[in-house]
Formats: structure tokens, sequence, C-alpha cells
């Protein structure tokens, strides 16, 4: 199928937004010789890969971006009854993800891992897809997992009307906030999971909910590296809310609460 030949339910709904909205979101990289590439953030296969999602009624259509970052961009997604997802869109052109693979290597729950960029972005939205999902049915406070597929992961959207609830770090705090965290890690800690990229920036608030998000870098507890992931993790929170002026536990104490049976 060429591109002229992509359904207009897409090309009008979704290609027009990735289009224009990300035009300045081109990726640009150098090679040794110093030669400048561009590559579209939004190529035609993750384009095709939005097109069989839609088709399979998981959204209807694309509002704009909600979050935009290194690797991925967030759109506001919405579905035939007009409720909210977010889907969330890894971008293959990224070369941060050649810095992840620290995350992936040692995790037992993903061998055989191919070479190719595309095929390890792939691999990277299975792995918090299938992080998410575990989350979830431990009853983590996490955004629930809808559907994944190439390059996509489809989830619920946290917030009101397209915006997303504001994350810890523009909010104010209180001690219970920080124990909600806490608690929060630890149940993930019994799922058999460390979040391994833990701050202010990753926990949403959502009325009196705390939400945990960003899901990809989660590791196995088997992962040689879980316990220096839970260490950053946890050193992450209590530097938040203590420079918030919350009394935080000590370090030891709180790895403790986050890793008891």
């Amino acid at each position: 199928m060429s591109d002229d030949e992509i359904p207009k339910k897409i090309s009008e709904k979704v290609l027009y937004d990735l289009d224009n909205l990300d035009k300045q979101q081109r990726i640009l990289r150098h090679d040794d010789s110093d030669t400048a590439v561009f590559e579209e953030v939004f190529d035609r296969s993750t384009r095709m890969t939005l097109y069989d999602i839609m088709n399979a009624n998981v959204f209807r259509y694309l509002n704009g971006v909600v979050a935009s970052g290194k690797e991925s961009r967030v759109y506001w997604g919405v579905r035939s009854d007009n409720s909210s997802v977010a889907v969330k869109i890894y971008l293959v052109a990224s070369a941060e993800f050649k810095h992840r693979m620290q995350y992936i290597a040692g995790d037992p729950r993903f061998g055989n891992i191919r070479k190719g960029m595309r095929n390890i972005v792939n691999l990277w939205a299975r792995k918090e897809f299938k992080n998410l999902k575990t989350a979830y049915e431990a009853k983590v406070p996490v955004p629930e997992p809808i559907h994944m597929k190439g390059n996509v992961l489809v989830m619920e959207f946290i917030g009101e009307n397209g915006v997303p609830a504001p994350t810890l770090n523009k909010c104010d705090v209180t001690r219970k906030h920080y124990t909600k965290v806490l608690k929060a890690a630890s149940r993930l800690y019994k799922a058999q999971l460390v979040h391994a990229d833990l701050s202010e920036y990753n926990v949403f608030l959502h009325g009196k909910r705390i939400m945990l998000f960003d899901f990809g870098s989660a590791v196995d507890i088997r992962h040689p590296n879980s316990e220096a992931f839970l260490v950053r993790d946890i050193s992450n929170i209590n530097r938040f809310f203590s420079k918030k002026g919350i009394k935080v536990y000590d370090l030891d104490e709180a790895m403790k609460m986050v890793k008891k049976s």
C-alpha cells in the first residue's frame, strides 16, 4: 500500500496532525563525517500501525500532543464513546534508546534482543506495556494498559478533557503523598518490579490519588542492577519531599518499608 492509498480515516485524522505538529520534532543526527541526517519522527510504518490500531476500534482519532520527550510523544486519543486514552508513540529515530539497553539487558523476561533501532524501540514499547500490565494487575496505582502494537502504546488517560493531571513537581505536597508513593513502590516491589526511573516527574497527582507512570525503564527484581535502581528511586523521592520541607524516612528505613513482605 502506498502512502496515497492510506485510508482517509488516518490521513485526515492522524497524518495531518502528525506531519504538522511534528515538523519541529524532526530529529537531527550527525554521523562521524558530520553529515546531517533528518528522519521523520512518524514514518510510514508508524502511520500504518496507527491505522491498524484505529481499525481495531481502540481509539477513533487523535487530538494534540499532551507530552513530549526525547524518546516519545503522548497524544490525546478519543474513543468511540468519547472517552479519552493516552496514545504514546515511541520515536523510532531517537538515539536515546541506545542508552537504555541497561534496562533491558539482564532482565530475564527479555532475551534474544534483535539488533536494529526499530526492533529495540518496539521491544521498549512491549516492555512498558508488560510492566504496566503487571503493575495494574497487582493494584499498583498506574494507568491501565489498553493496547500495544509496534512502537505505539495505548493506555488510560490520567487527567480531564485532554489535560493531563499535574505531576508532583507542580503540586503542593504533604507527607501523606510521600507515604502513598512509598506504598506504591512497595506494592510494585511485591509484584517483582522496580520502577528504575522514579521521581517527582513520573508521579501524577490526580485528585487525591497518586499515579506512577513511565514504566519503560522498570525491571524485574532479578535484574542484576535492580537493587541499585531501587536505591536511586527512593533517594529521588526522599530528596524531592525533603526539599519541600516534609520529614522523610532515612534511606535504609525507607528501603526496608518498600521491600517488606
